[in-house]
């Protein structure tokens, strides 16, 4: 049996959080489900995690500027942003993005799973 993926999950919407977070540990992964920007950069940096998922939920708040402190850094894992509010302006330094209120759990696996074996493929060659 394998060992699940580490991710990293960032959301300022606990209630959203929860939910996401319940959803992949259904799936083979280890969730590290954080709702505060420090922490979040601090396990980005410090853990060997396979893949990172930001998300962006509520249009004005905070989070979309915290977000993008979070990806200026030099963060050695593929990032997935998810801005289900869609204003944030395109970025460049994610790795993959999806925007909009209609981004379901089905992109979210979908597109996570592209990262981490594109982050194993990647390990493999080194």
């Amino acid at each position: 049996m394998r060992p699940n993926k580490q991710i990293l999950l960032y959301c300022a919407d606990r209630e959203l959080l929860s939910t996401i977070a319940f959803t992949l540990r259904l799936h083979p992964y280890e969730v590290t489900a954080v709702d505060d920007s420090r922490n979040a950069a601090a396990i980005m940096m410090a853990s060997d995690l396979v893949c990172g998922i930001l998300i962006h939920a509520r249009q004005g708040d905070f989070a979309g500027r915290l977000i993008h402190r979070l990806l200026e850094a030099d963060l050695h894992i593929p990032v997935l942003l998810v801005d289900r509010i869609g204003d944030l302006a395109p970025v460049r330094y994610a790795d993959m993005v999806l925007y909009g209120r209609n981004t379901s759990m089905a992109h979210i696996l979908s597109a996570l799973n592209v990262l981490c074996t594109r982050k194993h493929t990647a390990r493999s060659l080194a």
